[in-house]
């Protein structure tokens, strides 16, 4: 990645930093985990008797913050699929989650999801090159076979779907342990699987300056196997955080310090990737705005931020538009480029997911996909070195020459195809056609992308011990839900 957009100056991330430690220091968080809270008092956090606020000074939450790994290897079970995290290099891009709503191309309304729709959005995805996270991005009600432990059973059948890294329940604690039980079998044990994190969790601070007890649980069983966790705010500026974006981002930088510090504290040298998805409050509606240029600037200042302190980070490109249309494909081609070009290690949610992160769809993907596709060509730049300046090309042309004729500038072109020269598989350049003619729209051409995708793709086979594993841990699951129903 060699483009680069920042947003802050120094001296401003060191304001902002400056003010985020006063903030831990003097007004402090609340931690209603109990566990959390007994772990930073022992560590010399101020917490006062019979209270769930505390107050944390600087030395301890720049400790967390130096315990946090800068570069690891987040492993698929499918090698060829894994990357390394902090390392510079493209932005890594995944769907966008738990979204409500299910939009048919049929009527192009929106409707509750099916398990199918999930199976199909998580293999579709398997097939696209700029997908590199990967799991099922809708909620939907749970059969009667997986009532109480859909989120496992889901997790299974992603396997079953993708080969790429993979996002487990983030729920609470016990839906987490049980995420991790399966991700335990699939690396071969439990030493394995801390040795090569393979399952990433969520942890989502609540805002203002809260972590709950739920969330805070799914951070501790995550930092306890050494897999990595998003600590992701969606903090509102005017709603849930300060309408001034540089306070918002004072707010967040709190939320995500502490919450770093937690999972440390369980486990130092857990991973974590400090994630932004914040954004305003719309001042005619009350609604949560995510697709404008305030949280564009957001995502892009909190990448300035997390890079600060060396950790790998997060942000967004999403939308707000209801419909596949050009406000959403504006939305999420600007903020994706703003987070792509700060130099944000993830957009880990975006693929699909519009309408504030509440609806998604195969067509979306596909668009989504096609965005993703200009946006990394522009963090990319322009190479400039000894060969790429075409001296030898030009000379050989010379003036009033012509480069399709001459057989060496042909070679060249035809080897930028791909490489520096982005190809797009869905937008149209072909020549427009005659009066009266129609082409497909952009959301006719990703139908049809998408169904041809889901007839021909079939994911890398699973491995039958391990679906023999998962399946029969399925069961166990089944009856244990079973007998404390009926106990």
């Amino acid at each position: 990645m060699r483009s680069k957009l920042e947003v802050l100056s120094r001296g401003e991330i060191a304001a902002i930093h400056s003010a985020t430690l006063q903030v831990l220091d003097r007004i402090g968080v609340r931690v209603r985990e109990p566990r959390a809270l007994r772990l930073l008092k022992e560590a010399g956090a101020d917490v006062a008797e019979g209270s769930d606020r505390v107050r944390i000074p600087e030395a301890l939450i720049m400790e967390g913050v130096r315990g946090v790994p800068k570069q690891w290897t987040w492993h698929a079970r499918e090698a060829s699929k894994s990357f390394r995290v902090g390392e510079g290099g493209r932005t890594r891009l995944g769907p966008g989650s738990a979204c409500t709503m299910f939009v048919d191309y049929a009527t192009g309304r929106p409707r509750t999801a099916t398990q199918k729709d999930g199976d199909d959005l998580v293999r579709l995805m398997d097939a696209l090159e700029y997908v590199d996270i990967n799991f099922t991005p809708v909620s939907f009600g749970a059969s009667d076979e997986d009532a109480g432990y859909q989120d496992v059973a889901t997790l299974v059948r992603d396997l079953e779907n993708t080969s790429k890294v993979l996002v487990g329940p983030s729920f609470d604690g016990s839906m987490a342990k049980d995420g991790l039980e399966v991700a335990r079998l699939l690396a071969g044990g439990e030493e394995s699987l801390r040795k090569r994190p393979m399952l990433a969790g969520y942890c989502d601070p609540i805002a203002p300056l809260t972590h709950d007890r739920m969330m805070t649980e799914t951070l501790i069983e995550y930092a306890r196997m050494g897999q990595p966790v998003f600590l992701t705010c969606l903090d509102l500026a005017g709603a849930s955080s300060p309408a001034r974006l540089a306070g918002t981002l004072v707010q967040q930088n709190a939320e995500i310090l502490s919450g770093a510090l937690i999972a440390q504290l369980v486990n130092r040298h857990a991973p974590l990737i400090y994630g932004c998805v914040s954004g305003t409050m719309d001042l005619k509606s009350g609604n949560a705005v995510v697709g404008s240029p305030e949280a564009g600037l957001l995502g892009a200042a909190s990448v300035q931020l997390a890079h600060s302190y060396g950790l790998p980070c997060s942000s967004l490109g999403q939308s707000d538009a209801k419909l596949h249309d050009i406000q959403a494909a504006a939305e999420k081609g600007t903020t994706l480029l703003a987070s792509m070009l700060a130099g944000a290690d993830f957009v880990d949610l975006f693929f699909g997911s519009y309408r504030g992160f509440n609806a998604t769809s195969p067509e979306q993907v596909i668009i989504d996909h096609e965005i993703a596709g200009y946006a990394h060509r522009y963090a990319q730049g322009v190479q400039v070195d000894e060969e790429s300046l075409s001296l030898e090309l030009l000379e050989a042309v010379g003036p009033d020459g012509d480069f399709l004729g001459d057989p060496r500038s042909l070679r060249d072109t035809m080897a930028r195809r791909g490489v520096e020269w982005y190809m797009p598989s869905l937008f149209d350049r072909s020549p427009s056609g005659g009066e009266g003619s129609r082409a497909p729209s952009v959301l006719e051409s990703a139908h049809a992308a998408a169904l041809r995708v889901l007839k021909e793709h079939e994911p890398a086979p699973l491995d039958p011990d391990f679906r023999k594993a998962a399946h029969s841990f399925l069961r166990t699951l089944r009856r244990r839900l079973a007998a404390s129903s009926s106990s």
